[in-house]
């Protein structure tokens, strides 16, 4: 038996018996709730971002879309998601947009944008920048596109775009969890496939499952809404992370011959 083959059926395992755990365990609702203020290491007591932040904020923005050199300027960068609203957790994520005009891109703008997108995956991937303990994560936001936050700072102008509101919360809990073993039911099932290519095809089509799944559940019911919970308990509890080591794991597989056969 080759290495390879001896590595893989020991990843099986410990996948399998980590998934088996996550099934058991008690999911985790406490940090989807309102909390009192603005997160306070982040904003003042006014509602006002602490310069300091805003400054370093802009900063890297900035520096990103230059290094993009796509010869004209963005029209803003926001500051968004659980920290730009009173519902953000030690689990928040500095959620810093530049807003550009997608028209500017030419002709291809669709396919420019697609491509710039991959390569901002790329820069949060090699990055580990973090405010106050919360990691930053670029976006690339077209100003026309849809955008289902209830929160919205512009760091450019030092003013609410979008001013949050707190709200009384009620998470369907009990759906919450049946969507969520669901789906790592299927991860599990996934993994017990030996057809590399057949795992690679299926965890495509899982993954544009859940994505088309959460923009259903944004648009319709908002932050709040069961499927955006359950995107997020798939994220933080690393099922969107492992449904992406298993696809690299089979495609490295397919196409790795041990020495031993040669």
């Amino acid at each position: 038996m080759g290495n390879n083959v001896v590595k893989k059926l020991l990843k099986e395992s410990l996948h399998i018996e980590s998934l088996l755990t996550e099934l058991n365990d008690e999911l985790d609702f406490s940090s989807f709730k309102m909390n009192d203020d603005l997160q306070p290491d982040i904003w003042d007591s006014e509602g006002n971002i602490k310069e300091d932040i805003r400054t370093n904020l802009i900063k890297i923005a900035d520096d990103y879309w230059k290094s993009l050199d796509l010869g004209f300027d963005y029209e803003d960068i926001t500051l968004t998601g659980s920290l730009a609203n009173y519902n953000w957790s030690k689990y928040s994520d500095v959620d810093l947009h530049i807003i550009f005009d997608i028209n500017k891109l030419g002709d291809n703008k669709e396919m420019v944008k697609d491509l710039l997108d991959v390569k901002t995956r790329k820069w949060n991937s090699d990055h580990d920048i973090t405010i106050k303990g919360f990691e930053v994560e670029l976006y690339l936001q077209p100003e026309d596109q849809p955008h289902h936050s209830t929160g919205v700072y512009s760091l450019t102008n030092s003013d609410w775009v979008l001013e949050p509101k707190k709200e009384d919360i009620s998470l369907d809990k009990e759906t919450i969890r049946k969507k969520y073993k669901e789906f790592v039911k299927k991860v599990n099932d996934i993994e017990k496939d030996k057809n590399n290519q057949s795992v690679i095809d299926r965890i495509d089509k899982l993954k544009d499952k859940i994505k088309k799944m959460r923009k259903a559940g944004l648009e319709t019911g908002g932050e709040y809404s069961v499927e955006n919970i359950v995107f997020k308990l798939l994220r933080r509890n690393d099922i969107m992370e492992k449904l992406g080591n298993l696809s690299t794991n089979a495609y490295d597989d397919e196409y790795t011959i041990d020495e031993e056969l040669l």
